[in-house]
């Protein structure tokens, strides 16, 4: 008689297991969607610095100047926005983000600003298979907002060397290094891209401003 208690208390124990796991077999987890939202700084250059469509826009060198494409610090090379929040405390915000990594943000609004500017009668990126004159490059070391001062700011700094593409050599033309930083008017996410987009065309005006003096003219 034990044994036939046991054989029946386990095809019991073996029935409950059964339907437990078919149960959960019917049951889907749903999840609560993370509310991630997407930025892009879209540093350009300023519309009244543009001149009319009408007039003829003289350029100050008639060579092509190659931009590759920017490098970011370990620091800011994800998408996530940065925040220092101490000395030496930092964190990054996975529910906000830049739409693509920061690298590949500023070195596309790089290029378009400096093509509007018409420092070079050209300005490409490596694929171009147009000889260039000039080779433009750059490291982002900060893209950030700093909550560890008051009031908080939006950091940018970055750092350029412009090199004279010459057959046989590259000759160092300019090397300086670039930093902006902009007050928060509020500690949002919002606010603080927006204090980035004027950090980093702060730093792309300066840019603009020393090629215009390193590039001789036509």
């Amino acid at each position: 008689m034990p044994s036939l208690v046991r054989l029946t208390v386990n095809r019991a124990a073996m029935s409950l297991l059964a339907l437990a796991l078919a149960c959960a077999a019917c049951v889907k987890l749903e999840r609560q969607p993370l509310d991630k939202h997407y930025y892009a700084l879209e540093a350009a250059r300023p519309a009244a610095a543009q001149p009319a469509a009408s007039t003829t826009i003289p350029v100050r060198s008639a060579e092509t100047l190659l931009v590759r494409r920017l490098e970011a610090a370990p620091r800011i090379s994800g998408r996530e926005l940065v925040y220092r929040t101490a000395p030496s405390a930092w964190t990054a915000d996975y529910y906000n983000l830049f739409f693509v990594s920061p690298a590949d943000m500023l070195t596309q609004d790089l290029r378009a600003w400096l093509g509007s500017a018409h420092v070079f009668a050209n300005v490409v990126d490596p694929a171009s298979l147009a000889p260039s004159g000039y080779i433009l490059e750059g490291n982002v070391s900060a893209l950030h907002g700093d909550f560890a001062v008051k009031p908080a700011q939006a950091v940018a700094e970055m750092q350029f060397i412009l090199l004279k593409n010459t057959p046989g050599e590259r000759q160092v033309v300019l090397t300086r290094e670039y930093s902006r930083r902009v007050p928060l008017a509020a500690n949002t996410p919002q606010e603080l891209v927006r204090a980035l987009r004027e950090a980093v065309s702060g730093v792309y005006a300066g840019l603009e401003a020393d090629l215009r003096v390193a590039v001789p003219g036509k």
